[in-house]
């Protein structure tokens, strides 16, 4: 993750699909091509600009250069001030060339004691599908005015999330809803090893916190648990590939979410805001 913009060069050499030129072989006549780098200035131009690119595997070599990718914008404003909050707003782009996505426009919270994305989910802020059929940029400046709208309300909800004290019992409830999500029913997991303090900004009992510390041991991996259906023991692996990572973000969120409107249910007010 780079604290200074990528250029066109950096972003390519990190994930090539971005630049490809051409679709996938076989769209049909709708489908408008639209390069995900021809939009890159339309980020820049609303003062957003690219952190962090990727791209998924692909096991069919067809989809080599046209597959699924991802790119975190930040804005101008948090790249000139990289210390200056706990917490910073950044926006992640989506998109494929192989009829896999649509361009997808989310809001997400970059946590930086721990170097961290916290995708949250577009049910509760932000978040918008544009289809490459009858694409055009003033879309895409739509969705990055939108989602940015958003910001304010999510900072509300992490704060509220910083002033939630979570019991022992509360704190296993939500490690053991993560660890339904990530592993499912044949592995074992104990619900301490995701609640595991790693740094002492986490050292304490709040929501936030809490939810923290199992965001990042299920994203980063290194849990240890052992297979019910042969018996062998594992360590899990890091949540790399796009879709996963994406999913599993947006579902850790709503469990922070479940809770905090347990503990502290929201106003009148809140419930119509949200």
């Amino acid at each position: 993750m780079s604290k200074i913009p990528l250029t066109d060069a950096q972003l390519k050499a990190a994930a090539p699909s971005i630049f490809a030129d051409t679709p996938i072989e076989g769209v049909s006549d709708r489908y408008a091509f639209v390069p995900t780098y021809s939009i890159l200035d339309t980020f820049r131009n609303a003062g957003y600009y690219p952190i962090m690119a990727s791209q998924s595997k692909v096991r069919n070599t067809d989809n080599q250069g046209y597959q699924k990718h991802i790119i975190q914008f930040r804005s101008i404003e948090n790249l000139l001030r990289p210390d200056a909050n706990q917490e910073y707003a950044d926006i992640v782009l989506t998109n494929s060339h192989n009829r896999t996505s649509s361009f997808i426009v989310d809001l997400a919270c970059w946590r930086i004691v721990c170097s961290n994305m916290l995708l949250v989910p577009s049910h509760t802020f932000a978040h918008h599908s544009i289809i490459h059929s009858g694409f055009n940029l003033s879309k895409i400046n739509m969705a990055i005015d939108e989602v940015t709208s958003h910001i304010p309300r999510m900072q509300e909800e992490i704060d509220r999330f910083k002033t939630i004290e979570l019991s022992p019992i509360e704190q296993h409830a939500i490690a053991n809803a993560a660890i339904d999500i990530r592993f499912r029913d044949i592995h074992k997991v104990q619900a301490r090893d995701l609640l595991q303090v790693h740094r002492q900004e986490d050292d304490d009992a709040t929501l936030w916190s809490v939810f923290n510390r199992v965001q990042e041991a299920v994203i980063r991996g290194g849990v240890k648990g052992y297979n019910l259906d042969t018996g062998k023991s594992f360590r899990s692996k890091p949540i790399t590939a796009i879709d996963a990572n994406l999913k599993l973000n947006k579902q850790l969120w709503n469990i922070a979410k479940q809770i905090s409107n347990i503990k502290q249910p929201p106003t009148p007010a809140m419930a119509l805001a949200a």
